[in-house]
């Protein structure tokens, strides 16, 4: 587990269950990942890769589990989309093993890593998002 997820997910009492989408063509990844972080009590959403920002903001999704097999551009296209919805929410891109490519400033995990640190991940990228734009500041854009 990270220093940051350790760091940032202590004393955290939440109202209500996070909004988990998990998005990505590996269907066995999704709907294994879906069931458990469900019986950690996260409402999970899931999505096809092409529904991921549609269904994101649809349902305010407060964190997006990325499952990426898409080239970099790609991805990154769909992560900048994300990233400018007016609630924006965390994005946490999942990578395979033999991918060691990784996301320079953004939160990457390895697919099928131990929960206890999905779950840890999952916290700290809820929290380092940025706030929802205002009434006011979603017109003047």
């Amino acid at each position: 587990m990270s220093a940051r997820a350790q760091a940032s997910t202590a004393n955290v009492h939440r109202l209500q269950p996070l909004r988990v989408l998990l998005s990505g063509r590996d269907r066995r990844f999704v709907r294994v990942t879906s069931f458990l972080l469900s019986r950690r009590g996260y409402d999970v959403i899931e999505a096809t890769p092409a529904e991921t920002v549609k269904v994101a903001e649809r349902r305010r999704a407060d964190v997006v589990l990325l499952e990426t097999n898409d080239s970099r551009v790609t991805t990154a296209r769909k992560i900048a989309a994300l990233q400018a919805l007016p609630a924006a929410p965390g994005v946490l891109v999942v990578v395979g093993e033999d991918d060691e490519r990784r996301w320079e400033g953004l939160a990457t995990i390895l697919k099928w890593t131990a929960l206890n640190e999905l779950v840890a991940e999952i916290e700290a990228a809820s929290l380092a998002r940025a706030a929802p734009l205002g009434e006011t500041e979603d017109r003047a854009l």
